[in-house]
């Protein structure tokens, strides 16, 4: 049974969605992106332009999505990872084409992971690292074949302007050995949000969309009398989905707003209920949103508001 009323949840889905999806992106989702980039990431903007370079595109996959889901290992993975990449370009980000022309770009990534796993005595997993590596590669080198450019993320991304689906790109993601159905939709989520083409979308797929972890199983049932603890996680992610469909909310920033509870605001899991009402109750004191709309009052406080939104019909 959900927790709070329906004013209370309408509360709290406009401050997730709202300047705790902000948040995230400014405070995690941008500057993570950077280190693995190498580069500097001001604003979407200038996350956008360097996704646009396939090399800077394939530095985010590997280095930010691809281990997202390896808890303690995925910061030390990820990070040899890139370092692979770095020994097979030489340090020249000019011989990335090359590198996918090359006819065995997968072998080479593998073999320098190898190696650089060897040389920091770690183990090589295998079995969990060779598929998730080759295949990011693999993928990437068919794209050069096709286009001579490259650029997985922008792949993913004109494939979803052309076409208002993500249930087949989500296929074409998690096809790759290692890469299961969070990291597709995680990928996607930041993605849809980046660029605001939720409203381009269907809505029949919005829930590869949601990512599911702890944090999003936990706060399902209260804000949802039809999510419990025994909901599996595919039910969880539509449920919600319609949830924030309902009350004129963007999904994907709602989603980005728990993340940001979780990585940098609470980071406690038994803290969460009392933090929503709270959350809720200070919303609605101030004025908070009413008759559906996605937008936070002006006078909550001074808070950024969510984008507007509305739904492709």
């Amino acid at each position: 049974m959900a927790k709070f009323t329906m004013m209370e949840v309408e509360a709290i889905l406009n401050r997730l969605a709202g300047e705790k999806a902000e948040g995230f992106q400014r405070e995690v989702l941008y500057p993570q992106l950077a280190r693995a980039m190498r580069t500097q990431l001001p604003d979407s903007q200038a996350v956008r332009d360097a996704l646009a370079d396939p090399y800077y595109a394939f530095r985010a996959m590997l280095g930010y999505y691809a281990f997202a889901k390896r808890g303690n290992d995925r910061v030390e993975y990820s990070g040899f990872a890139l370092q692979a990449l770095d020994k097979v370009l030489r340090g020249d980000k000019a011989n990335f084409s090359a590198f996918l022309a090359s006819g065995n770009a997968p072998e080479q990534l593998w073999n320098a992971f190898v190696q650089v796993c060897q040389e920091n005595q770690r183990k090589i997993n295998e079995q969990l690292n060779r598929g998730l590596i080759e295949g990011l590669a693999g993928y990437a080198a068919r794209l050069y074949a096709e286009d001579t450019i490259g650029n997985i993320w922008m792949d993913i991304q004109q494939a979803i302007v052309q076409s208002g689906r993500v249930e087949p790109i989500h296929q074409r993601i998690t096809d790759i050995k290692g890469i299961g159905p969070k990291v597709g939709a995680l990928v996607l989520r930041d993605m849809v949000a980046l660029y605001d083409l939720e409203s381009r979308i269907e809505p029949g797929d919005y829930h590869y969309l949601q990512p599911v972890d702890t944090w999003i199983r936990r706060i399902g049932p209260l804000l949802s009398d039809e999510i419990d603890e025994k909901t599996a996680d595919w039910v969880i992610a539509g449920k919600l989905a319609k949830l924030c469909r309902r009350n004129r909310v963007s999904g994907v920033r709602f989603n980005q707003g728990v993340q940001y509870l979780a990585i940098v605001e609470l980071r406690d899991l038994e803290r969460l209920k009392g933090y929503l009402l709270s959350l809720a109750q200070s919303t609605l004191r101030a004025g908070g949103t009413g008759g559906g709309s996605s937008r936070m009052s002006a006078s909550a406080g001074g808070r950024p508001a969510p984008r507007s939104f509305s739904w492709r019909r």
